[in-house]
């Protein structure tokens, strides 16, 4: 009896994990382009750049770092992510946002334009499409040049 007992239970128990696992969704991988304008200096966490997003996750961007000795410390970023609807306007699919982690910076050759490499992104939430987007990892590096056209040219790859 105790044996059937057991054995029920490890059914129960391996049923219950089987059905729970097939609620989650495998991680993907989103890769982009964001191009847009500077707004203040770099580390300046209120709004350092945005613009357009090209890619897997088309829309808007918005980004701010904030640093400590020299590197940057933490932050925050969002895409707003749209679609062109049928009558060409533009239609809010949802959100995709989350902290900066840490990453570095540097003057380019003459000092004008920074280089932004290796920022560790952490994906934390999003909205609409995404609601139910609840934690990830992402990367970024971006060259700012204030007297470019466009002013800020990165690569952003985001796994949630």
């Amino acid at each position: 009896m105790r044996i059937l007992a057991l054995s029920v239970a490890a059914i129960v128990l391996a049923a219950s994990q089987v059905s729970s696992l097939q609620g989650q969704t495998a991680a993907m991988s989103h890769a982009g382009m964001l191009s847009g304008t500077i707004q203040s200096p770099i580390c300046s966490s209120d709004n350092f750049a945005s613009g357009e997003a090209s890619g897997d996750l088309q829309g808007s961007f918005f980004l701010a770092f904030d640093c400590r000795d020299g590197s940057i410390s933490g932050g925050t970023w969002l895409i707003l992510v749209t679609t062109e609807g049928a009558d060409g306007t533009r239609e809010i699919r949802g959100t995709i946002r989350g902290q900066v982690v840490d990453g570095s910076f540097e003057p380019d050759g003459d000092g004008a334009r920074i280089v932004v490499r290796g920022v560790a992104l952490a994906v934390t939430e999003g909205t609409g499409e995404y609601a139910g987007v609840g934690g990830g990892t992402g990367s970024l590096d971006a060259t700012a040049d204030p007297g470019g056209a466009p002013q800020f040219v990165g690569t952003i790859a985001l796994t949630f």
